[in-house]
């Protein structure tokens, strides 16, 4: 695994801007960008990865390095792909969940160590309904009867069991029933809960966990009383939520101003980005965030060192600033030092860091705006 321990030094290499040859087009159901590494699930089901491939990550069979999408497997029944750092997990219309990449810590689920370059089922259950790959070593899973199930490394708590012992197969995070969202990070794990409320847990040294203080957490913790979230999203060290209201509200790190909340102060409890109330979703990578608008619009925030907000400059910011001026974007990714969108049109765009050709262009050069895959 090699991203998130360079993702620091990245801010002090700024790239050059790159035109990217045209493309063909191409049309794209759901895109998730990794560490360094991206995946994108085609209308007919079929799924592609691209990217760092040095762990097997990509599920293609081996450990080379892709720069343009590379089909795994023959499936076309793909439902959602969660892109990791150093692996990948997917649901599958028979209802399992699949994974394959770095296995260090137990983070497949598969009852070992032993690294997989190609989809391997996760136990037997046929009753998956979503899977997130946290940026570090563990994985957690929502279920059909309502439950969390998480796995990996556990140092911190992450995994939401109890203790700090890591799990080879999935572990049921407590007794509750009512679980509708999980997101994993890279020491922490929040989740969306049907009273409404938002529950987090794992390493909370920076307030990353958003209940106050800097004390860890070994089960989950709820923050505040609001029982009108929305949905929850995790990065290396800080956390956003989306509101009823339409507001987002993040809090934890914001060493270089990943909040969007106009400065670099860290927080530990929620704090509302800007006045807008017409926010739509929030996605966290690994110093920045980017979000969708009800105007069709995205706007990103945080470090900026590879152009990975989008918005033409290696300028990090800290607020949300609009990624140009189209108003037909339908969903955002972002990754290690990255990101990616899906257009109506039906196409991916990605910006930022092309480590290893996480961008899927062909090449391994930066680009300081979206260009199709």
């Amino acid at each position: 695994m090699k991203t998130v321990l360079a993702l620091l030094a990245l801010v002090l290499a700024p790239p050059i801007l790159i035109t990217a040859p045209a493309q063909a087009s191409t049309t794209w159901a759901s895109v998730s960008a990794g560490g360094n590494h991206t995946c994108g699930i085609k209308p007919d089901g079929s799924l592609y990865c691209w990217g760092d491939n040095s762990n097997g990550q990509l599920g293609v069979g081996d450990t080379s390095d892709r720069d343009t999408p590379t089909r795994v497997g023959t499936s076309t029944s793909w439902k959602s792909v969660s892109s990791g750092d150093g692996h990948t997990c997917a649901t599958h219309a028979n209802g399992g969940i699949y994974c394959w990449g770095w296995n260090h810590d137990g983070q497949l689920g598969l009852g070992d160590t032993t690294d997989r370059h190609t989809p391997t089922r996760v136990g037997t259950s046929s009753s998956w309904k979503t899977v997130s790959s946290g940026a570090r070593n563990h994985t957690c899973a929502t279920h059909d009867n309502g439950g969390i199930y998480c796995w990996g490394y556990n140092i911190a708590g992450e995994l939401g069991v109890g203790d700090t012992t890591n799990r080879l197969t999935p572990t049921r995070v407590g007794t509750s029933t009512s679980w509708t969202s999980v997101a994993a990070g890279y020491s922490h794990t929040c989740a969306t809960h049907s009273n409404g409320g938002i529950y987090c847990w794992g390493d909370n040294s920076v307030g990353t966990l958003g209940v106050g203080g800097t004390t860890n957490r070994l089960s989950p913790a709820r923050i505040g009383t609001s029982t009108s979230w929305t949905s929850v999203a995790v990065g290396v060290a800080d956390t956003c939520a989306t509101h009823s209201s339409g507001a987002i509200y993040c809090w934890g790190s914001n060493s270089n101003g990943q909040l969007g909340v106009g400065d670099t102060t860290t927080r530990g409890t929620p704090t509302r980005v800007g006045s807008s109330t017409s926010w739509k979703s929030v996605h966290l990578g690994g110093f920045h965030a980017c979000a969708t608008h009800s105007s069709g619009g995205i706007y990103c925030w945080g470090v900026n060192g590879q152009g990975q907000l989008g918005d033409g400059t290696t300028t990090d910011r800290h607020s949300p600033t609009r990624v140009g001026t189209s108003s037909s974007w339908k969903t955002v990714s972002a990754g290690g030092a990255h990101a990616c969108a899906r257009h109506t049109n039906g196409g991916i765009y990605c910006w930022g860091a092309n480590f290893d050709g996480s961008l899927g262009l062909g090449d391994s050069d930066p680009r300081l705006v979206p260009t199709r895959v």
